[in-house]
This record gives structure tokens, sequence and C-alpha cells, in this order.
């Protein structure tokens, strides 16, 4: 009896201690959950010395660009400048900005504080943009290497307000202290647009290129931008989504450039004349113009290029004492049949006079008196000059001089391959890559919001608040882009190439380029002066062409003044003008083949 009570007593007291321990437990707060370990940063990327040794180049600090990044077809924006600058070019990718795809953005690391402020916002409530940005820094070659820091507390206002505080506290342009290398910028940001992504490139290493002519780049510096619908325009047409935009028909893909602009006689036409390199020889024949005559008909087609004094008849170069058949110079195999030219005049090489669309019919020269009728009709709209038509040796007068060099232009190689580019168009590849796209650019009144059409920059211009860009400082910068011809052009329905513009000194366009053949910009180019002239120069030379677009253009937000410039802009002038002027120079070299000059 005594055991148990003794067992009853044990369990009411096991029961008892268990409904405290109970009580306890509840009473405790509840277990924090376990502290993850800390964000590492990303490690510092790797730089490299430009050619310069003043400058390193760290390319994508924010990480490799994602496999999905701009596939092609696509259009990239590229830009460049200080981190307060790059900040608000960056403020009109957000969502309901400007520009809605692929970045590439070059930053000069000067302040050294803004760059901090812009890579925590990148790595902070501006993360999302991280998914269409590559983002590229330059620093002095001492400098240590950029850190993007790990995410930090929502920061007030957001992506937006992180990116107006940089663009706030960034300091007036050209007054950093050291010399901005906006060239230097601008190739690095070509080339994080022109490869990586869609081309299976990453870590800012190369790629190989795409399919030519499926990326193209919008390159504008930082404080430039461009107008709303440009990239979806210019998208449509690459994917042939709509009316193409060389052409006036529909159900067509971008650039039919065989077709050119039906009825619009100077937009971009293939030409057909002497010298003219077919639409698949790229550089290749860029020294038969020269033979040809004046430099200013490089393209064969005066009309092309608006040349004031030459005739439009595209009869032009035509013999007057060749029928009417126009069908007598048209066969394609004229200058394959070596029996046809034993003149021992006639130089040796097959190739030399290489024209597809020169003397194609096969019995042009069975008819003796094609060519020896003396008083046959005379075409008043031939040229009067009779070193017209000294081309063709084919049909020199055999009573003409015997020296077999009169026609020699010393400026051209005698190998007849030293004018080939091993980066030229081939056979496959189409002829709009030696063509970029020009963007009228204006400037707008400081304060006034930035217009987004044509229409809203028309009533802009009609108030004075609008103007050509530079047009106070350097008329002729932008005058060969001929704004009167723009605002001329009836309204467009969808982006669409108007007409083609010759270049003239000092243009500086603002354009769109195919991603992999537009020449780079030349480094030694420092601070203020012929940095983008110098370019566009190298651009004519290589024999690009400039095709006006309609339903498109760029603006700076503020009038440019002499007066709101920093001090040393004339010295920096000068310096650049000098070297424009050796510049040139190393483009006869670069490009001997080439006739044009600038």
């Amino acid at each position: 009896m005594g055991r148990g009570r003794l067992l009853g007593g044990c369990a009411w007291l096991l029961g008892g201690l268990a409904l405290l321990q109970t009580l306890y437990l509840r009473a405790l707060p509840p277990p924090a959950p376990p502290r993850r370990p800390p964000h590492k940063p990303l490690p510092p990327p790797r730089g490299v010395l430009d050619a310069s040794g003043t400058f390193r180049l760290y390319r994508d600090v924010l990480g490799a660009p994602p496999p999905h990044w701009a596939p092609p077809p696509d259009l990239v924006l590229a830009t460049h400048g200080t981190p307060g600058r790059a900040a608000a070019a960056l403020g009109g990718a957000l969502e309901g900005g400007i520009w809605g795809g692929p970045l590439s953005v070059a930053v000069f690391g000067v302040p050294r504080a803004g760059l901090g402020q812009l890579l925590r916002a990148m790595g902070g409530p501006c993360r999302g943009l991280r998914g269409r940005l590559r983002l590229h820094v330059v620093l002095g070659a001492a400098e240590p290497p950029p850190i993007v820091t790990p995410p930090f507390p929502r920061a007030p206002g957001g992506c937006r307000g992180a990116l107006e505080r940089v663009a706030a506290a960034d300091p007036p342009s050209y007054t950093l202290g050291v010399p901005y290398p906006g060239n230097l910028l601008r190739n690095l940001a070509w080339a994080g647009a022109a490869t990586g992504g869609g081309y299976g490139g990453g870590n800012g290493g190369p790629a190989p290129p795409g399919p030519m002519g499926s990326r193209f780049v919008l390159l504008l510096d930082a404080d430039v931008v461009p107008s709303r619908g440009l990239r979806e325009g210019f998208l449509r047409a690459l994917r042939g989504e709509g009316p193409p935009l060389w052409g006036d028909g529909g159900g067509s893909p971008l650039l039919q450039a065989s077709d050119g602009l039906k009825g619009v006689p100077n937009a971009l036409d293939p030409p057909h004349g002497f010298g003219v390199p077919s639409e698949h020889q790229g550089l290749n024949a860029l020294g038969v113009p020269n033979r040809v005559g004046s430099p200013k008909d490089v393209l064969g087609v005066p009309s092309v290029l608006e040349v004031p004094n030459v005739p439009r008849d595209p009869n032009i170069l035509k013999d007057p004492n060749v029928p009417k058949d126009p069908n007598v110079l048209r066969a394609p195999n004229a200058l394959e049949v070596p029996s046809i030219l034993k003149d021992p005049n006639v130089p040796e090489d097959p190739s030399i006079l290489r024209d597809p669309n020169v003397l194609k019919h096969p019995n042009a020269f069975e008819v003796p008196s094609i060519l020896k009728d003396p008083n046959g009709p005379k075409d008043p709209n031939v040229p009067e000059d009779p070193k017209a038509l000294e081309v063709p040796s084919i049909l020199k007068d055999p009573n003409g001089p015997k020296d077999p060099n009169i026609l020699k232009d010393p400026n051209v190689p005698e190998d007849p391959k030293a004018l080939e580019d091993p980066n030229a168009p081939g056979p496959t590849q189409p002829p709009w890559t030696h063509v970029v796209f020009v963007l009228p650019a204006f400037e707008v009144r400081l304060g006034t919001p930035v217009p987004g059409t044509k229409a809203e920059l028309r009533r802009l211009w009609g108030t004075g608040d609008a103007r050509p860009f530079y047009g106070a400082l350097c008329p002729r910068c932008q005058a060969p882009t001929d704004y009167g011809r723009w605002w001329a052009l009836p309204p467009a329905p969808h982006l669409r190439v108007a007409y083609e513009a010759p270049w003239r000194d000092p243009w500086e366009p603002f354009y769109v380029g195919p991603a992999h053949s537009v020449p780079p910009f030349d480094e030694r180019f420092l601070q203020y002066g012929f940095n983008r002239i110098s370019q566009a120069c190298e651009l004519h030379v290589a024999g690009f062409r400039f095709a006006v677009l309609d339903g498109a253009f760029v603006v700076h937000s503020g009038f440019k003044e002499a007066a709101g410039f920093h001090g040393g802009r004339g010295a920096e002038q000068h310096r650049n003008r000098l070297l424009f002027r050796r510049f040139r120079t190393d483009l006869r070299q670069r490009y001997p083949g080439s006739a044009r000059r600038c």
C-alpha cells in the first residue's frame, strides 16, 4: 500500500514538472531565423591599359551580359559620360522612359565619389536595369579598380531618385582636372554594344560577330537623347514587320538597296556609273573612281551626292558615238572575253577595269561604225571634259597618245589586290554594311520638355525653342544634314530613309551604324574639338554613305553657347586641330586606294 502511494506521488510530481516545462517553453520568444551569410561584392574587374598607357579600361563591371542580352536583330544604344551624365542617361532607360532596349554605357570615373554613388545605385535600387545594361568604366592607370557594393536598404525615390541625386552632383563639362577621353569611351561603349549577349560573348571579351546587318548601334553622348519610338520603328524594319526602311513598298526586308526609294532620284539608289563597285564589292574598288575624274563623283552618280554643277542626265558617261540601243553596253561578260580586246595597249589584267555594269553587250565591238563614225549624233549632255571617258581604255582612240601610262593615276596601286580590305563586305554581305543612318540633331532651350515626335519638335522650332545642334557655335558642323530639306519632307507614317547627304567638312553627325563595320574613333583626341569630326571624315574616306532618316532625330537639352564653355576650350581646340591635320595624312596611308579626301 505504501509502495503504491509512492509511485502515485512520483507520477504526480513528474506530471507537474512536465506542465511547468510546457508553460515555460510557451513563454519563451520565438527563435530568431538563421542569419544569412553577408552578401559578397562582385570581385574587382580586371582592367586593361589603353594604347597610350594613361587609362585603364574595366569592361562589364556588373558582370557578364546574360545570354539573352540583345538577341539579333536588335538596335543597341551606346553612350558615354561622367557618372552624373551617365546616371541621367540611365534614367531615360527606366520604365516609361525614351529607351526600352539594351544599353552599353562607358563611364569616366571622375569624380570618384560620383562613380561610387552610381555603382551603389546599380548594386541596390537599380538592379532591375542590369538585365539589359553593360556598364564599363575608365579610370586613370594608377587608380584602384571600381567595386560594385552589395545591396543596401531602399533609397528614397527608388532607382529614379538615386540616379537623379548622382546627376545633380555632377561637375560642369570638361572641368574634371584631367583630360576627358571621349573617343576612348565611345569605342568602349560601341564594342560593348557590338559584342556579347546574343552573339555568345561575355566578360567584355571579343565575341564572334553575328550575321551582318542583324545588330545595329546608336552611339550618342550621354546628354543627347533619341526621339521616342526610334528603336521600335527601326526594329520593325529590321524584322520585316512593316514598311521597309529603304523603299516605298511593303513586304520586303530592311534596306532593299537594289530597289532604292522608287521615284526619289537621290535616295540611295545603287549607282551604275564607271568606277562604281557593285553592291557586294565593298571597298575593293575605291581606287577606281579616281580614274574617272573628280573625287566628288566617287559614287558614280552625281545626283546621288547632289553636286550642283554636274549634269543630271543618267547617260552622262555615255559615248556619243554609240547607238541608242539600251542593250548595247549591258552584257555582263563583255570584259571577260580576251579575244574582243586584243589591243596591245590594253592592260593585261582583265579585272583592272572590271565593272559589272560597263560594256555588257558581247557584240559591242563587232560593228566598227560604232566607234568610228565621226558624224554620229552628239548628246548635248555629254561632258565637255575630254578626260570624262578616260576609264575604259577599250575606247582608246588609235591616233591618241602612245604612252601607255598617260591614264595612270599615281594614287592607284599597281597591285590589283592592293585595294582589297580584309573587312570589306563579301559576296554574302549586304551593301548597307557601308551605310550609316544619320539622325538630324537639335538642341532645345534649357527647361523645355524634350520633344518626342517630329510634330512636337516642329512646334518648338516655330517658337524659337529648338534649333540645329551647335547652331550658334558651329553651323557648318551640322549643315550637311540639310535641315531645310528635312523639314520640307511630307509627313511619313513610319521610319524611312529620306535622302542621301554628301559628306562635307566639318560634319559631325549622330547616326545608327552596323555593329561590325564602322571604323573606331581615334583615341588621341582628348577633351574638346575634332573628336567626332575626325571619325566622320574617316567614314567618308572608307567609302561609307550617309543616309538621312525621316521620322527620327536626337535632341540635346540646352542651347550650346560660347559663354557656357570652360576656359581652356580654345587651347584644346588648337591642339586637336593640329592633330587633325596629322590624322588626315594618316588616312591617306590607311586607305591608299580611296579617291576620297577630307
